[in-house]
């Protein structure tokens, strides 16, 4: 009994036995983490030298946030971050969500912060930038 020559050369995978060769990655955060790119002001507390700057929200969960910025900042370091955020509250008032801990993880562009505590306040209608805040204290002494 011959066989029938296959019909095409392309060799067929079986998909369902590859998945369990895999490496699995297992997610060890307790928290979903949501994307996010959100204007952030932070500043260290504290003892140390002080320092403050501003960055973007790369993705925050109940637990976390993890900040792109550009300073020298160590694990360990307790932060306030100032957050602005995109909802308004009524349809008008803008919120930032001020959030205060520390730094769990650092890499060479971004840190990632464990938060102690939060809260949503609200803010000017006009976003001051943290370069010009001293030029608006200056001009209205």
């Amino acid at each position: 009994m011959t066989h029938p020559a296959p019909i095409s050369s392309i060799a067929v995978r079986d998909h369902r036995t590859e998945a369990f060769l895999q490496p699995v990655s297992i997610e060890r955060r307790s928290r979903t983490r949501f994307p996010f790119d959100l204007r952030v002001r932070y500043r260290t507390l504290g003892r140390g030298e002080p320092f403050a700057g501003m960055g973007w929200v790369v993705n925050m969960s109940s637990g976390g946030v993890l900040v792109a910025y550009q300073h020298q900042i160590r694990a360990g370091t307790r932060m306030e971050l100032n957050i602005e955020w995109p909802s308004l509250l009524d349809g008008q008032v803008p919120l930032k969500l001020v959030a205060m801990g520390k730094v769990v993880r650092c890499e060479r562009s971004t840190f990632a912060m464990a938060l102690g505590r939060y809260q949503f306040r609200t803010t000017r209608r006009t976003i001051i930038p943290i370069d010009m805040s001293w030029a608006v204290r200056t001009a209205s002494a």
